[in-house]
């Protein structure tokens, strides 16, 4: 929260409210995964930095200043109430998880048990050559499977890790913009969509965020380069 603050002091420091600040500030809020309550303090700061710099800002200054710092602090938690749910056979799961990838603007962090959709795996591949950090993590046995696609994409160089124990690493999970999370049964595969009884739920709910993220970590330092 201090970072982000002082964020906001620098950018009025010098009048002017650059669009690379705008950005720069933009994604450190994503980052942060801030609580209501943080996003409810954070106003009160913004407020209390434009009162200590009316002296000597114009008043169409300091009000333009506010306006975009509201802006950006409009990427708030209220969406942590909301979760949705996807159930397969059938598309939808599928197109959550597509329609995540591409929304992606920043990073993207997978962890499956196996990927062998290709509509999937060619939207990952576009996330990583539009220069969103991908990084997977997934099943040694799995990746050996007939029709995954690790292969694929290891050698378009998009990082990928795996396990190296007899056991699976079966989980199912993904974490886009470190903001919104995609966990379910559902595996990335074409039977999943086709024929079996799966799910995925949406959400971005900053404290299973939070939780998620770290067991992403966890796994990254044990898991080993494919």
């Amino acid at each position: 929260m201090k970072e982000v603050i002082q964020k906001f002091k620098e950018s009025i420091d010098d009048n002017v409210f650059t669009s690379s600040e705008k950005k720069d500030l933009k994604q450190l809020i994503v980052e942060k995964v801030l609580t209501e309550r943080e996003m409810d303090f954070l106003r009160s700061q913004i407020f209390d930095i434009a009162r200590e710099n009316q002296d000597h800002l114009s008043k169409e200054s300091l009000i333009n200043w506010i306006e975009e710092t509201n802006k950006l602090t409009l990427i708030s938690s209220e969406p942590a109430n909301i979760a949705l749910a996807y159930f397969s056979p059938g598309q939808a799961c599928k197109s959550a998880i597509i329609t995540q990838l591409r929304a992606a603007i920043s990073s993207i962090k997978i962890c499956v048990f196996t990927i062998s959709d290709n509509d999937i795996s060619t939207e990952i591949l576009s996330a990583h050559n539009r220069g969103i950090g991908v990084k997977i993590l997934t099943d040694n046995d799995k990746s050996f499977d007939r029709g995954s696609d690790i292969e694929m994409l290891h050698n378009n160089n998009v990082s990928i890790k795996i396990d190296s124990t007899e056991h699976h690493m079966h989980h199912k999970f993904c974490i886009i913009d470190k903001k919104t999370l995609l966990t379910g049964s559902y595996n990335w595969t074409r039977s999943a969509a086709d024929r079996n009884q799966e799910n995925i739920l949406v959400t971005q709910n900053p404290f299973l965020v939070k939780s998620f993220l770290g067991e992403f970590e966890k796994l990254s330092d044990q898991l080993i380069d494919y």
